[in-house]
């Protein structure tokens, strides 16, 4: 399969790194390309990388990607327990379902918007 490339602008490459992989714990390093740019790929699904650059980022309240779970419930009650250290944080108090699934949303050490999503299986 081919890759899926998000590309962030971030504050600091280093808070990002340990937002992503150890608080998070869903992304691992992939590699540093130098000048101020590493990837980090999703440990269930290497083909999904974060490209994080070092640079402005102009705010949003969209989401700028979502990842799937297998569980919501377990990720979101796992998360909840996560002292984040980088500025990153959990946004919802509680799971939002819909008629398709249920989701919750974070943000990063620089205020980009992603959400966690469950798809109900039919």
């Amino acid at each position: 399969m081919l890759k899926v490339e998000i590309r962030l602008k971030v504050d600091s490459i280093r808070d990002s790194e340990i937002f992503y992989c150890n608080e998070l714990g869903l992304f691992q390093f992939e590699k540093d390309f130098g000048m101020g740019t590493i990837s980090l790929t999703l440990k269930e699904n290497p083909c999904f990388r974060i490209l994080l650059s070092t640079g402005l980022f102009q705010f949003s309240e969209e989401y700028l990607f979502g990842i799937e779970t297998e569980n919501c419930n377990n990720q979101f009650n796992r998360l909840k327990k996560v002292e984040f250290n980088t500025g990153g944080k959990l946004i919802n108090d509680d799971i939002f379902e819909y008629p398709l699934g249920k989701s919750f949303a974070l943000i990063d050490p620089s205020r980009h918007r992603f959400l966690i999503f469950e798809e109900y299986k039919t």
